[in-house]
C-alpha cells in the first residue's frame, strides 16, 4: 500500500508559484488539495477533478464574518447574536435561516472569498507547497470560480522582469488548446499572437519572431494566455511529473480514516466575548476514488492488431491532449510490466511487456501537438488510401488513378510540412501538384491557397483556392477562419468582419472566430 507522504508532492513558491500549480493540477485532472505557507501565512486550496472548489486561509481578512462587516452588510451587534459566527459555514447556514440572505447571495460570499484567497496566494513569491492526492473537502461544500479569468488578470499585471524570469527556454513549445474559455476578451495584441498559432505549435522563439513585438510584450501575452486556458506548455519544467502523476492515479488508495475537521490557526487570533481563540474548521474527509479496472485480455488484444495510436489509448482521434494524458495514466497503472513480474506465466510477462513499449510509444507522440499533428497526417494518408480502394474494384484502366490519389497524399503530406516551417516558397509546388491531382480535396485547396497568400503577386488565386475549398466543404469553419485571416493580411477588414459574421452564424459556438471578431472590431 502506498504510504500518504509517498503521494504527496512538495515544492517551494519561487520555482513554482501558486497560478502555475492550479494550471498543472487542472490539466491532470488531479483530486486533493494545495497546501501553502508563506512565512506565518497559510492557505489550503481544494480540488476536484482538477478544478477549484473550496480555498480557505489562516488571515483575518478573509474571513466570512469580517467580509461582511467591511461591506457594512451587516453590523457588529447583529453578528454577535449569531451562533458560532466565527465558523465561515455556520455563519453562511445561520444567515439563511434567519433570511438576513438569500442562497445566492452567501454563495457569491463564498466565491469571492476564495478568489480573494487565491489572489492573494499569487502575490507569495516565497515559501513552500504540499499537494496530497488524500485530502479532500467533504460533499456539499462546492464552489465554481472564474479561475481563468483571475488567472489571465493575475499574468497581465506582472512586471516584464517578473514574467522573463518565467521563461527559462526558448524551446518551449505553446499551442492551441482544444477547449478554451469563452467569456474572457483578449486584448488586440493578444488576439494578434494567439492568431499566429495555426494546428501545430510555436516554440517560444517562433512567436517572438512571428509576433514582431518586444521581447518581454511576447512574453507576457505568451503566459497570459497559458495562464488564461488559450494555450498549452509543453518541454517546460513540471512540478507534476508524468512519472509522479503515475504514482498517484497508480495508487490503490484505501486509507480512508474518520472524519476530522482541518484547524487552520489565525495570524491574529480573534477573540470573541468569550475570550476562546477563533478558529477555521473545514471538514474534509479521505476516501477512494472509484476507478473500473479494464480487462487484460481486451487490452492486449487491442495493441497486438497493429492498431493506431489512438486505438491503443483508447480514444477518439479528436481527443483532447487531457483526455489522451487520462488515458495512458489509466492504462499504465493497471497494466505495467512491473505489475506482472511475479507472474509465473512467462509469455503473458513478455506480451504485457511489448504492449507497454507500444503503449508509451503512442503516448510520447500523441502528447505533443507537433508530433501529433505530423501523426494525423500519417493516419489520414492511410486512410485516404483505404477509401480510394474502397470506392471502387480497381481494374487494370484503374491502375494509374489509384497511384494519383497516393501520390496527391504524398504530395500534400510534404508540401504540408515546408508550410509549418514557414517555407512557404518550397510548399507551393507539392500543394499545387496535390491539388492537380485530386481537385475535389478541401484541405489541399484551403493550404495551397494559404501557401500563395505568401507571395503579393498570387494573392488572387490564394483566394480563389481558399473560396473552393469552402464550396467543397461548406460544414468546415477552418476554411472560412483560413480566409478571414487571409483578408486581415491583405487589409481588407470589412471583408474579414463578413466572413466571420457568417461563420458564427453557421457556428455560433467558435471561439476562434470570436477572437478574430473581437480584435477586428477594437483596431
Amino acid at each position: 500500500m502506498t504510504s500518504e507522504t509517498n503521494l504527496e508532492i512538495k515544492g517551494n513558491l519561487r520555482e513554482f508559484p501558486l497560478a502555475e500549480l492550479l494550471v498543472e493540477i487542472s490539466q491532470v485532472r488531479l483530486n486533493g488539495s494545495l497546501r501553502l505557507s508563506c512565512e506565518s501565512q497559510k492557505t489550503v486550496v481544494y480540488f476536484d477533478a482538477g478544478e477549484v472548489i473550496f480555498a480557505v486561509s489562516n488571515a483575518r481578512v478573509f474571513r466570512l464574518f469580517e467580509m461582511l462587516l467591511r461591506d457594512n452588510k451587516i453590523t457588529k451587534e447583529q453578528l454577535v447574536k449569531l451562533p458560532n459566527f466565527t465558523n465561515d459555514f455556520l455563519l453562511g447556514q445561520n444567515l439563511l435561516k434567519d433570511n438576513s440572505f438569500s442562497k445566492p447571495e452567501v454563495d457569491a460570499l463564498f466565491m469571492r472569498q476564495i478568489e480573494d484567497t487565491l489572489k492573494n496566494g499569487f502575490d507569495w513569491l516565497e515559501g513552500n507547497w504540499t499537494f496530497s492526492p488524500l485530502v479532500r473537502v467533504k460533499d456539499g461544500i462546492r464552489f465554481k470560480i472564474g479561475l481563468n479569468q483571475l488567472l489571465i488578470e493575475y499574468a497581465r499585471g506582472l512586471s516584464d522582469e517578473a514574467i522573463v524570469r518565467r521563461f527559462k527556454d526558448l524551446k518551449e513549445v505553446f499551442s492551441v488548446k482544444p477547449a478554451m474559455p469563452a467569456h474572457i476578451n483578449l486584448s488586440p495584441q493578444e488576439s494578434f499572437v494567439f492568431s499566429r498559432f495555426e494546428s501545430s505549435g510555436l516554440t517560444v522563439e517562433n512567436a517572438k519572431f512571428l509576433s514582431g513585438m518586444p521581447d518581454s510584450e511576447t512574453f507576457k501575452i505568451l503566459y497570459s494566455l497559458w495562464l488564461g486556458g488559450f494555450l498549452n506548455r509543453q518541454n517546460s519544467k513540471s512540478a507534476f511529473s508524468d512519472r509522479k502523476t503515475l504514482e498517484i492515479l497508480s495508487a490503490s488508495i484505501s486509507l480512508i480514516k474518520e472524519q476530522k475537521p482541518v484547524v487552520i490557526r489565525e495570524l491574529e487570533p480573534i477573540k470573541n466575548e468569550s475570550q476562546k481563540t477563533v478558529q477555521a474548521e473545514i471538514p474534509i474527509e479521505k476516501n477512494e476514488p472509484i476507478d473500473e479496472k479494464p480487462s487484460l485480455d481486451g487490452y492486449l488484444a487491442r495493441v497486438e492488431t497493429d492498431a493506431n495510436f489512438y486505438e491503443i489509448l483508447d480514444v477518439e482521434p479528436e481527443a483532447a491532449q487531457t483526455k489522451i494524458k487520462q488515458a495512458y495514466f489509466t492504462l499504465a497503472k493497471h497494466f505495467h510490466p512491473d505489475l506482472f513480474h511475479r507472474e509465473a506465466d512467462t509469455l503473458l510477462q513478455q506480451r504485457v511487456q511489448q504492449a507497454f513499449g507500444k503503449l508509451a510509444q503512442a503516448y510520447d507522440t500523441l502528447r505533443y501537438e507537433k508530433s501529433r499533428e505530423v501523426y494525423n497526417f500519417k493516419i489520414r494518408k492511410e486512410l485516404e488510401k483505404k477509401e480510394a480502394r474502397g470506392k471502387t474494384n480497381f481494374g487494370t484502366d484503374d491502375v494509374n488513378l489509384q497511384k494519383q490519389f497516393e501520390q496527391a497524399s504524398d504530395d500534400f503530406e510534404q508540401g504540408f510540412s515546408l508550410l509549418m516551417e514557414e517555407e512557404f516558397e518550397a510548399a507551393v509546388p507539392y500543394l499545387a501538384r496535390a491539388v492537380h491531382s485530386a481537385k475535389d480535396n478541401a484541405r489541399y485547396h484551403a493550404y495551397y491557397g494559404k501557401a500563395l497568400a505568401s507571395d503579393s503577386n498570387r494573392l488572387h488565386k490564394a483566394e480563389a483556392e481558399l473560396q473552393t475549398a469552402i464550396k467543397l466543404d461548406e460544414g468546415n469553419p477552418d476554411f472560412r477562419i483560413m480566409l478571414a485571416e487571409f483578408f486581415i493580411q491583405v487589409g481588407f477588414l470589412k471583408r474579414a468582419d463578413g466572413e466571420l459574421n457568417r461563420l458564427l452564424t453557421a457556428f455560433p459556438g467558435n471561439q476562434e472566430a470570436k477572437i478574430l471578431l473581437d480584435s477586428l472590431q477594437k483596431k
